[in-house]
């Protein structure tokens, strides 16, 4: 007989499936000035920043109101200026407070951070087990999901079974290959770098990844169509098929929440369709996010409609009232000329989904020239799988001159030479650049131990390609 959270699960999603994106977005804002004015009232940092923008919070008793008056802030507005107390809403008493998760720390002096109560800490598993059933279908199948995730990060379920193991590649494999099969599928959670490492590992281990049914959720940093099917190669998926397992990307903010916005079957289709068209172009990733949760705008658009990243959360139970907050990316609205590569029934499933899709551009400071792009070296490295098995994934974008060098890492169990690695992908790297009349970077390769930024790599921490401001 089905449990009651599993038919609970199953007519939420059933309600959901009915919905359109118009609807959702329009209760979202609805939302709005309840939550604009529990922070008015409630924070006082969120009180003194409306003072100094010269909003008065009686003005904004509609969603449209808010929308046109609330400042926009970002992490040095809050978390680099007001203590904590000041963030905090009076009405939760820090004895309530459950779990602290920071930032990465790349986006200023000082790390930002979100705080949940117990009460939403209870809840959580709830929350991920919808969508895990949504994108996995956990009540189909039962399900071991490996947590690789670095800073803390930590998932709780009262469906699936969770093995949180941070960045232990040896921990995450011996789980997968002694208790794996016990489950009639895999999720592994990580960002694509450990991914990478843990690959290597395995195949150093001799490791047959068709023992498992593997699906795979990837955050932390954006990746390429090459890397999705170098991954999908790697573990058997059979990416395009149908019906079949998940390698999907997740981003979240650390001081918003995790998974706010997500890949589905259909958004993969999308990318990997204009991937097929140009592998050279850059892509975004096309995300569908929740809008009872998050209001989303994208700010300031310029003639391409690329804008600000700017996230509301709507849930009125915060500690820390986040309204209009800029998270620092880049993105646009989905638009009929992003359908055009997929055909009618790639279009029509596209159509079906209740969430708003948003492509997401990631950093504008990963833009290193006019002629490239970190995203573009992240998809070279992965073109070709034989050459790939030879790198950690790893490598830095330098000033060269009037130039551009490029330092990349072996992987751990490299077999061929730096020497011999660096004339095959320099020839890979010119070939791309050569299509897009761009200057060839130099290249240089480097044994995993000789690394020059980042030895043995710091997983803990998003790594850093291209750390010079523009």
């Amino acid at each position: 007989m089905p449990s009651l959270n599993r038919i609970k699960r199953a007519l939420l999603l059933a309600m959901l499936a009915r919905q359109t994106p118009e609807k959702l977005v329009a209760l979202a804002r609805k939302r709005l000035p309840r939550v604009f004015a529990r922070a008015a009232r409630q924070s006082p940092a969120y009180r003194a920043l409306l003072a100094e923008a010269g909003v008065e919070p009686a003005t904004c008793r509609t969603g449209e109101a808010v929308l046109a008056r609330a400042p926009v802030l970002t992490k040095a507005d809050l978390f680099e200026r007001f203590p904590v107390h000041e963030l905090l809403v009076r009405e939760v008493d820090p004895a309530r407070l459950g779990g602290v998760l920071t930032s990465s720390g790349h986006g200023g002096s000082n790390f930002a951070f979100g705080v949940s109560t117990r009460r939403q800490l209870q809840l959580a598993p709830d929350d991920i087990d919808l969508g895990l059933q949504q994108a996995f279908g956990i009540d189909q199948r039962s399900t071991l999901l490996v947590n690789c995730l670095p800073m803390g990060v930590f998932f709780t379920s009262n469906t699936v079974c969770v093995a949180n193991v941070s960045v232990r590649e040896d921990m995450a494999f011996a789980i997968l290959n002694q208790a794996g099969p016990l489950f009639e599928q895999a999720i592994l959670c990580t960002d694509p770098l450990f991914c990478k490492r843990l690959l290597d590992y395995a195949r150093v281990q001799r490791f047959d990844w068709s023992r498992l049914r593997m699906n795979v959720v990837l955050g932390e940093e954006m990746f390429s169509e090459d890397y999705r099917s170098y991954l999908a190669a790697a573990l058997g998926v059979p990416l395009d098929a149908p019906g079949g397992s998940l390698i999907g990307s997740s981003m979240g903010v650390g001081e918003l929440g995790l998974n706010l916005f997500f890949e589905t079957s259909e958004t993969i289709a999308l990318r990997r369709a204009w991937h097929r068209q140009d592998p050279d172009q850059l892509l975004p990733s096309f995300f569908c996010f929740n809008p009872l949760r998050s209001y989303v705008e994208v700010l300031e658009p310029d003639a391409d409609g690329v804008g600000d990243l700017v996230i509301t959360m709507l849930d009125v139970q915060a500690p820390i009232p986040m309204i209009r907050y800029r998270t620092g990316d880049r993105a646009r609205w989905l638009t009929d000329a992003d359908r055009e590569p997929l055909d009618t029934g790639g279009r029509a499933a596209l159509a079906a989904l209740p969430f708003p899709t948003v492509a997401v551009l990631g950093r504008e400071r990963d833009r290193i020239d006019p002629h490239w792009h970190v995203d573009h070296f992240k998809a070279l490295l992965y073109r070709r799988p034989a050459l790939a098995d030879q790198l950690s994934g790893a490598f830095r974008v330098l000033r060269h001159g009037d130039g551009l060098r490029l330092d990349v890492q072996l992987g751990l169990a490299a077999t061929q030479s730096p020497e011999a690695v660096a004339a095959e992908l320099t020839a890979l790297v010119a070939a791309s650049a050569a299509r897009r009349s761009a200057p060839v970077p130099e290249l240089c390769c480097f044994h995993y131990g000789e690394f020059p930024h980042g030895m043995g790599l710091d997983y803990e921490r998003k790594f850093r390609y291209f750390p010079e401001p523009r």
